[in-house]
């Protein structure tokens, strides 16, 4: 292989139509992605007709509702992807039926898909990209789900269940706060129980919607993977490692660190992106924060993108919503009445007061903006170079909002030294030079 290029992205979440637009500082964007060996998104929406087999809004969404048009898939491959991850919070917000729709457009519009199957075993899997420069895998999970979204394991007399790719995590926290959660449990009616230093917490009559709860001693409270989980998909990346050249990890995940918050990601993640470059990922990518952007991580010479930021931003722009979407608490009763139109549902949400957390809501940051990193191997595989193109877009008007663009002078270099805040932390340093930014290795590293 020689000068191996992957770019990345994060977040794709697109329902209107991209090989029409114009824009110079768009057309730039498809161009990194046309000229890289392998260019990934994740793909955040499903593709279906609202109608069809098995195809009903699910009772629990990420707010929106997802749904893309069948044309969609065609446009991510115009644009120069290649290969997408599947696994979020909104992978089944159109049940299992949405799902399979958006498996088969995935697959006739040529693009690799990973993170949600018929199956865990499924889900789980790495898939495949052929190039002729080298093939390429892909393992996707999701950490942020409703409980019925995550697909289940076959067992030799039942089958398994259609969904995502998890990665749970539990908590470690010192005896007060057990004592703070116990109380709260036993004043709500919740189940409590408890085997050692470990509290197990339901709600009434869902004994299998456990919050898992780890004493220490050490002060505090932190989040830890979940081992099973854990387990399995390191499994896959270390299959991955041995049948293909590279290893794309993708994590979709919207906790963050509680106290540094929304712009560095929880502690379970940090620690798991780590293990998963030692089990054999060359790039790990975590997306979803809509923070929008957070930090890179160099560990033992691969890449650790912990959110390059949203790509496509087009939330607002399905064209139905269930009626789940106009039940939510805080907005007004006549927006319940079965009669108000989808423009009325997203004005409504946009008047809701600001969340107390993350402070502020998502986007209250120093800096808007997000990256694209082209990742350089060199022939040995060995990591060689990373470029970093700074991006941009409006939110509105809806009907054009949602669209990136290379930001350019002034912005351009903002969002660079932004990007250098974040990863400081990481001990990594991010340089501003000709429009891009740049992360310089002391020496390629395998």
């Amino acid at each position: 292989m020689k000068g191996f290029k992957i770019a990345v992205t994060g977040d794709s979440i697109i329902n209107r139509r991209i090989s029409v637009q114009r824009d110079p500082g768009f057309l730039s964007l498809v161009n990194v992605l046309r000229n890289a060996d392998v260019s990934y998104t994740h793909f955040e929406s499903n593709i279906h007709d609202y109608d069809g087999p098995e195809v009903y809004p699910a009772a629990e969404a990420g707010w929106t509702w997802m749904r893309s048009p069948r044309f969609v898939a065609d446009e991510l491959k115009w644009a120069g992807f290649d290969m997408v991850s599947h696994a979020s919070n909104h992978s089944l917000d159109y049940s299992y039926g949405g799902l399979f729709s958006t498996w088969k457009a995935l697959d006739e519009a040529g693009l690799v898909h990973a993170g949600t199957g018929r199956n865990l075993g499924e889900a789980r899997e790495p898939k495949y990209l052929e190039t002729p420069k080298g093939r390429v895998a892909l393992i996707s999970m999701s950490s942020t789900f409703t409980g019925w979204a995550r697909a289940g394991e076959t067992r030799q007399d039942v089958k398994g269940r259609p969904g995502l790719n998890p990665l749970r995590y539990y908590y470690r926290a010192d005896r007060t706060i057990i004592e703070t959660v116990k109380d709260l449990a036993y004043k709500m009616g919740w189940g409590i129980a408890n085997n050692g230093k470990e509290w197990y917490f339901n709600p009434p009559g869902l004994m299998m919607a456990i919050q898992r709860f780890v004493e220490r001693d050490e002060p505090g409270i932190t989040t830890v993977v979940d081992e099973g989980d854990a387990a399995g998909n390191l499994k896959a990346i270390k299959e991955a490692a041995r049948q293909a050249d590279h290893v794309i990890v993708a994590l979709h995940s919207h906790e963050m660190h509680p106290e540094k918050g929304l712009n560095v990601p929880a502690e379970f993640v940090q620690s798991f992106a780590k293990s998963c470059i030692d089990a054999g990922a060359s790039v790990f990518v975590g997306q979803g924060s809509h923070a929008p952007l957070r930090g890179i991580e160099i560990y033992n010479g691969k890449p650790i993108f912990y959110d390059p930021g949203d790509f496509f931003a087009m939330s607002s722009t399905v064209t139905r919503l269930p009626a789940d979407f106009f039940a939510r608490p805080g907005y007004e009763p006549e927006l319940k009445n079965g009669h108000a139109t989808t423009a009325d549902g997203f004005d409504a949400r946009d008047a809701l007061p600001k969340p107390l957390n993350p402070p502020g809501g998502h986007f209250a940051v120093k800096v808007f903006g997000s990256i694209i990193p082209v990742c350089t191997f060199n022939e040995a595989g060995e990591f060689t170079e990373l470029v970093l193109y700074p991006v941009t877009m409006d939110h509105k008007p809806r009907s054009s909002g949602g669209i990136p663009r290379l930001a350019e002078g002034e912005l351009g270099e903002q969002i660079i030294e932004y990007l250098g805040e974040l990863s400081a932390p990481f001990g990594t340093q991010v340089e501003y030079s000709e429009g891009k930014g740049l992360i310089r290795l002391k020496h390629p590293v395998k």
